[in-house]
This record gives C-alpha cells, structure tokens and sequence, in this order.
C-alpha cells in the first residue's frame, strides 16, 4: 500500500491534476460506480521485495509498479488528464507521504479504453515506485 500512498500524493500535490480533478476523486483501488468524472484510481500491478545485503537491517527495498487510470466522460478529458499524470520531468525521490522513497519514475502507458454504453473513456499510465519499508 506504501506505493500507492506515494503516488497519490504526488499527484494530490501537483497542480496540473488538480487543475483537472479534485483530490477526493484519485482513490487507491478502483473507482467507485457513480463517482463524478474526471477520476483516477490507484492499484498496484506487481512488487518485487528484495532484502538488504546484510539480511540482519528489517528493512527490504521494494519496487512496485502502479497503474493510474484515467476515468473520463470525453475523450479529449481523458487525454488531459493522462497528460498531467505524467509528474513533470525527472524522478522523485525523498521522503514521500511518510515513505522513504529512493525513486518515482514513469513507465508504460496503456492502451485506450472506452465503453459506450456507459459513456466512461479510460487510459492508464503505470509508474515504477522503488522505496525502503520496515518489516
């Protein structure tokens, strides 16, 4: 859940999201049925947890991998949005939300996704969050 947290607060603490889509509407997990759109919702794809080298620190690195999708009700809304999930340029680094957090860095971006029947247009761009937790 720490990589998620991470994320979310980056994107709650960047103006162009915000510009875009109020805080209370980027949710860890899937977007609720019903919730106004423009939203997004956080879920973490994989994770890799790796020891440190003396084995005798509690503390393991981790890298996760999370998905943003994008929930918007135009096409051109869902575009924007991703657009400004990117996070600016570079990595993020430092302490994030409480979490030490060695890197923040973008990966892929999904593919387009939209249901007509509901009128709901989706995209995804994943990031790769590597961060210290304490067993």
């Amino acid at each position: 859940m720490s990589a998620i947290k991470v994320i979310r607060a980056l994107l709650v603490a960047h103006a162009p999201i915000l510009g875009l889509v109020p805080a209370a509407r980027i949710v860890a997990g899937t977007v609720p049925q019903g919730m106004p759109l423009p939203a997004i919702g956080l879920t973490e794809i994989s994770r890799v947890e790796l020891p440190t080298v003396s084995l005798g620190q509690r503390a393991v690195q981790v890298t996760a991998r999370v998905q943003v999708t994008v929930h918007a009700s135009t096409y051109p809304d869902q575009k924007a949005v991703l657009q400004a999930a990117k996070l600016g340029p570079g990595a993020h680094t430092g302490t994030v939300a409480g979490v030490t957090v060695r890197s923040v860095m973008r990966d892929v971006v999904g593919p387009d996704m939209g249901d007509a029947d509901t009128g709901i247009y989706q995209q995804s761009r994943d990031f790769k969050v590597v961060y210290v937790e304490d067993n």
